[in-house]
């Protein structure tokens, strides 16, 4: 049995790699714990159910070798916002796409060539802080079911319990990716509860937290958008390699001024 167990999860990871997945991004504090190896618990929204994309039309997937491997979001015309952790060492801008428009990863919507990929300039893959980046397409991110949304102003703060979404694509706990998109509420978590679940310094100014207990983002996740009131306000970054909600998932505040201050420079948005 526990031959088949350790078989499986091979699988699992083997199946992972062919489609671009890797286990979920961490602080590079974590990997010098010496914890013990854990199962590889890879991208997945946690709890989650299938969303239709009409209701979430901001929704990308951004996508290397012919599959998805983080989310993103439309922000404006021609740009998207994901992950700096997705786009680093900056890949050559034509080896990569996104998806709109469609809540099914492997049909319909449109595909939009990407021209320029912008890192922020403080992103620390070390520390993951400033854990953002945008996307400027070839043609207008425009179609059926693909609208911009609105991004959190700077400085903006959202009280702890305030009900969050958090939508991806990633492998379910059977270790299969879900051919449809994925959505979870989940709640702000307090600034409080954030830091104190994560080894001291981890958890920085410019991080927000949100999950609960069974519900969670995770790394086919990685660069997709958590929104409150139909804005965004946070970017899934990192979080427990369990991706159980506890400790809480971290995600790179939109509203931190300069996170705020870069989307705002390179995109006109």
């Amino acid at each position: 049995m526990k031959q088949l167990f350790c078989l499986v999860l091979v699988f699992a990871a083997v199946l992972a790699n062919a489609l671009g997945y890797t286990h979920r991004h961490m602080p590079g504090a974590y990997h010098s714990l010496g914890l013990p190896v854990r199962p590889p618990h890879l991208g997945r929204v946690v709890g989650g159910v299938d969303a239709n994309i009409a209701d979430y039309p901001y929704q990308l997937s951004l996508r290397r070798f012919g599959g998805h491997f983080c989310g993103a979001s439309v922000i404006a015309g021609r740009w998207a916002l994901s992950a700096a952790h997705c786009t680093f060492p900056l890949p050559a801008a034509s080896s990569v796409q996104l998806l709109g428009g469609t809540a099914d990863r492997t049909a319909g919507g449109v595909m939009f060539d990407v021209e320029e990929i912008i890192n922020h300039p403080n992103y620390d893959d070390w520390t993951v802080e400033f854990d953002v980046c945008v996307l400027r397409t070839a043609a207008d991110l425009s179609g059926v079911n693909i609208v911009p949304i609105a991004l959190d102003p700077s400085g903006a703060t959202h009280a702890p319990g305030s009900r969050a979404v958090v939508s991806g694509w990633g492998l379910n706990a059977a270790g299969l990716s879900p051919i449809i998109l994925q959505r979870v509420d989940i709640p702000i978590v307090s600034e409080a509860e954030c830091t104190t679940g994560w080894p001291s310094g981890w958890v920085t100014p410019d991080m927000l937290c949100a999950s609960e207990a069974g519900r969670d983002a995770c790394n086919g996740d990685s660069g997709g958008p958590l929104v409150v009131g139909g804005q965004q306000i946070g970017i899934v970054s990192w979080g427990d390699p369990n991706c159980v909600g506890s400790p809480p998932g971290v995600y790179a505040r939109v509203a931190f001024p300069t996170i705020r201050s870069f989307i705002s420079d390179a995109t006109g948005v």
